[in-house]
């Protein structure tokens, strides 16, 4: 008979509900790695007509119902999952009977909840569960269990007082321990560790140790709910570096040479107002001036020193030289984001440069006027120690191309804007070596495979070869 009602243990009848039971056969695999909401939903009308042909009652048990899905979960070959459902349910029954052996419902703990402005507040179960309602959208049952769960955590500490992120952890546990790991997840905090916010207070002003904790906040959310779990663990691995997570809404570099008129103040002006504008959607903004410019300061124009400091607070500038200048035996920007763009490679003079520490750059785009590149995104692979291992390497390349698609959801219409590029650099394999050609070609054609199209690139930012290096395999 098909079952209508449940009976409570208290001997309440409720509606039979075969979503309850799709619900906890979810949890029972999640518990176990098998995240499959259709599967459990499979098996929950299997055990309804289990139910169906065993019961010859309207009726059925609590108990009957998961001795049914013990029974299904063995008989379907999940037995990891059936485990993990017997487990939760003898812990439950424990915790039922130590309550009840306690003369539960025991007293609320004597804690106060203190906010994170010094606020207290009494602990009041009834407060709590409908907090975690409104806030963290659970339903009343999940936020009554995780009340009384986090007492169960408490039980014999001597605490008097607990702040509200210590709560919100021991909430998170508790969810995990009743098996509602999608809940916990669903709500999990994006935290900022206390240490590192002090340490940038005490490098900088409170705006720095802000844009900071921005920055590590916006890579977590990125990293928890956009990117595919391969990305993930290639990142944390060390593997994977993907340029731009802390700032998801803009590209990663804007690169625009300069096509005004002679007079250098008008030069200066039209380059002011470009970098402006393009920094609003660009993280890096480089824009190269004419050779006028470095030909007035070669003059002693020093009224230009001062703008030039002001555009290089805004982009990184580029004065176009054509190999040598009397300028760099008394460089006036010392410290600055300005450096020089050249036609091509001069070994003398890129010693030099680097040697003050200036940027350069060298390519015969640089001495076409109005000439525009843009990149969208930036990614870098680390390789090392993988020659030969292409299976390893096929992995990477498939990460980085779903890393790459992650980069073009977050940045929009931008993505797509001035002919935008797709760069990846890859550390730890020569170039011309048989492995590097391999993650070379897999790389392009599953970018090809997506409708995207990466453009190997022969360097890697500072930022890059920070994260790259922390390689804990």
């Amino acid at each position: 008979m098909r079952p209508q009602q449940v009976l409570k243990r208290d001997g309440t009848p409720v509606p039979f509900e075969a979503a309850r039971i799709a619900a906890a056969i979810a949890s029972a695999l999640q518990a176990v790695g098998a995240d499959d909401p259709d599967a459990a939903e499979e098996l929950a009308l299997t055990v309804q007509e289990h139910l169906e042909r065993c019961q010859d009652q309207p009726q059925v048990g609590i108990e009957a119902i998961q001795d049914a899905v013990v029974h299904v979960l063995q008989e379907s070959g999940y037995y990891q999952a059936a485990i993990a459902y017997t487990r939760y349910r003898d812990a439950r029954e424990r915790a039922r009977r130590d309550a009840r052996s306690r003369g539960q419902p025991a007293p609320a703990p004597n804690l106060h909840l203190v906010d994170g402005d010094g606020r207290r507040r009494p602990w009041e179960r009834g407060e709590l569960a409908r907090l975690l309602r409104e806030r963290a959208g659970l339903d009343a049952k999940a936020a009554g269990e995780a009340v009384l769960g986090v007492e169960e955590l408490l039980a014999g500490s001597d605490l008097t007082e607990l702040s509200v992120p210590l709560f919100d952890s021991l909430v998170d546990a508790a969810l995990v321990r009743a098996g509602r790991h999608s809940d916990a997840a669903a709500r999990a905090a994006l935290r900022v560790e206390r240490a590192g916010v002090r340490a940038d207070l005490a490098a900088g002003d409170g705006r720095t140790a802000l844009e900071a904790a921005g920055r590590r906040t916006l890579r977590q959310l990125a990293l928890a709910e956009e990117c595919p779990p391969e990305v993930v663990r290639q990142w944390c691995r060390g593997r994977l570096w993907i340029g731009g997570l802390d700032d998801p809404r803009r590209g990663c570099q804007y690169t625009w040479v300069s096509d005004g008129p002679a007079n250098p103040w008008m030069v200066l002006t039209h380059a002011f107002a470009t970098a402006t504008a393009a920094a609003n959607s660009w993280r890096r903004v480089r824009v190269v001036l004419p050779p006028a410019i470095l030909g007035h300061l070669e003059r002693g124009a020093h009224q230009l020193v001062a703008p030039l400091a002001a555009l290089a607070g805004v982009a990184q500038v580029l004065l176009y030289c054509d190999g040598r200048t009397p300028l760099l035996a008394q460089w006036p920007f010392a410290g600055k984001a300005i450096g020089l763009a050249t036609y091509q490679e001069d070994f003398l003079l890129l010693h030099r440069t680097q040697e003050l520490g200036m940027p350069t750059v060298s390519g015969p785009q640089y001495s076409v006027p109005g000439w525009r590149q843009a990149v969208a995104a930036e990614l870098a692979l680390n390789a090392q120690g993988l020659d030969g291992e292409f299976s390893q390497l096929d992995a990477l390349a498939f990460a980085l191309v779903a890393a790459a698609r992650v980069r073009l959801r977050q940045l929009g219409p931008l993505a797509g804007s001035d002919g935008a590029e797709l760069r990846f650099a890859v550390f730890g394999l020569a170039q011309r070596s048989e492995s590097g050609q391999y993650l070379e070609r897999q790389v392009q054609q599953e970018g090809l495979r997506c409708g995207l199209r990466l453009v190997r690139s022969a360097n890697l930012s500072e930022a890059a070869c920070t994260h790259l290096g922390r390689l804990l395999e």
